[in-house]
């Protein structure tokens, strides 16, 4: 070999190298090294606001860097989120928070966006995040660990606000090897009055009624129409919504709030990494869980010998 060809042979060697670590900047490497990312998320008030600040806590432990950070007041102007983001040449944005879902619409176009902690199903909108919905693979997976006698779930739900996800549900429930009965509604009357005529039917030891994240779930009327009926009848009543939890559903799943943010910012380096493309919202994966020790009792399942160390949070508090 002529020493002008080894001379070609190095600079070819070396251009493949260059373009491997990403050439003038551009690839995987600067972006693992610095992303700018801003956080828009709701100026409120505590104890709300903490919530808001672990998750990006969580956001900032995954990057390894601090954030831009826009808290929004509630009459804010769009365009000046726009001129700030842009003076500070972000490249990408995690919006918190339904505040400012309609902003997070109109950034797609010059940002990458990730939505998250906000309940919101996949639209039209090509949107990328984490809805606050907890996952159905590990709801039902809990469940058949606090009761593993169940074998038949129930599910009524709002076709609009829940669709999305009884596909994942149904996946889920064979997984483990347990059965499912939808029953998709318009409306809070049709929900009571399939309660109404579903709950008598529902078996001790083997019936459980899934509370979702929804509007079906009237929390006057609805809601304690259900808890009485269960408690009468020895059924188990498992809750998308922590709330339920003191008004004795058995337990429910609720946000890992720095966890979260940790899933959102790892979402946020795939889409920068991916382009423009949108990646989807997903059901929250990082969860924690509640449990009612009053209603376990009464249901004769004995939890606090058996896996007190698995609970994140207890009612009634010990």
């Amino acid at each position: 070999m002529t020493a002008e060809k080894i001379r070609n042979c190095r600079q070819y060697f070396f251009l493949l190298v260059w373009l491997f670590l990403g050439g003038a900047g551009m690839g995987p490497v600067a972006l693992a090294d610095s992303p700018a990312i801003a956080v828009i998320y709701p100026d409120i008030r505590e104890p709300y606001q903490s919530i808001f600040l672990k998750i990006i806590k969580g956001i900032e432990d995954k990057i390894k860097k601090t954030v831009k950070l826009y808290p929004l007041k509630k009459n804010y102007d769009p365009e000046v989120i726009k001129y700030h983001l842009r003076k500070a040449r972000i490249q990408g944005v995690i919006v918190l928070g339904s505040r400012g879902l309609s902003a997070a619409k109109d950034l797609q176009s010059m940002f990458h966006v990730v939505i998250g902690a906000v309940l919101i199903s996949p639209g039209g909108e090509n949107l990328t995040g984490i809805s606050l919905t907890p996952d159905p693979e590990i709801i039902f997976q809990k469940l058949l660990k606090i009761d593993p006698g169940i074998k038949q779930i129930t599910l009524i739900y709002n076709q609009d606000q829940t669709e999305w996800l009884i596909d994942r549900a149904v996946k889920a429930a064979r997984f483990y090897g347990i059965g499912i009965n939808t029953f998709s509604v318009k409306n809070i009357r049709e929900a009571a009055a399939l309660y109404r005529d579903i709950l008598p039917l529902l078996k001790e030891g083997k019936d459980a009624i899934w509370l979702p994240q929804d509007s079906t779930i009237d929390e006057q009327a609805i809601l304690p129409l259900i808890l009485q009926k269960a408690w009468e009848q020895n059924l188990v009543v498992f809750s998308s919504n922590l709330a339920h939890i003191p008004r004795g559903a058995l337990f429910a799943l609720y946000p890992d709030n720095e966890r979260m943010g940790q899933s959102l910012a790892d979402l946020m380096l795939k889409k920068i990494t991916n382009g423009r493309e949108s990646l989807g919202i997903s059901p929250l994966r990082d969860l924690l869980i509640a449990v009612n020790t009053r209603t376990a009792d009464h249901l004769g399942l004995n939890l606090m010998n058996r896996m007190k160390q698995d609970f994140d949070l207890i009612f009634p508090a010990r």
